[in-house]
């Protein structure tokens, strides 16, 4: 991922990214076997490695120097919160293919947003 942000840049890699990361998050929901979930659980994974870094840097291109510190901050903060909004979902949403697909749903608003 990083080498391709280098190549094409930023911007790209991370609506790409993102747009497999929202694809592989719905694949889990739907499933048929234990390894088809494990492998779409393993590209999502990658898909969310390179979105992070991509962006983080993207977050840091935008501010003056000044704020590099608390961009940075908020922008790695969001993954924490995630986790823990992830974890509410849970509590309300059971059934684990409801789960997938409710965690998912938001990553296509925002990848249009973002397009």
């Amino acid at each position: 991922m990083f080498f391709a942000g280098v190549l094409i840049g930023r911007k790209p890699v991370f609506l790409t990214a993102l747009f497999f990361d929202v694809s592989f998050g719905y694949a889990t929901a739907f499933a048929p076997s234990y390894e088809a979930f494990a492998l779409s659980c393993l590209l999502m994974g990658q898909m969310n490695g390179g979105m992070s870094l991509v962006c983080f840097v993207l977050t840091q291109e935008y501010v003056g120097k000044a704020y590099w510190a608390m961009t940075g901050t908020l922008t790695n903060m969001t993954f924490a919160v995630g986790i823990a909004l992830f974890g509410a979902l849970g509590y309300y949403v059971r059934p684990w293919r409801n789960l997938a697909t409710a965690a998912n749903s938001p990553g296509v608003l925002f990848f249009l947003l973002c397009v």
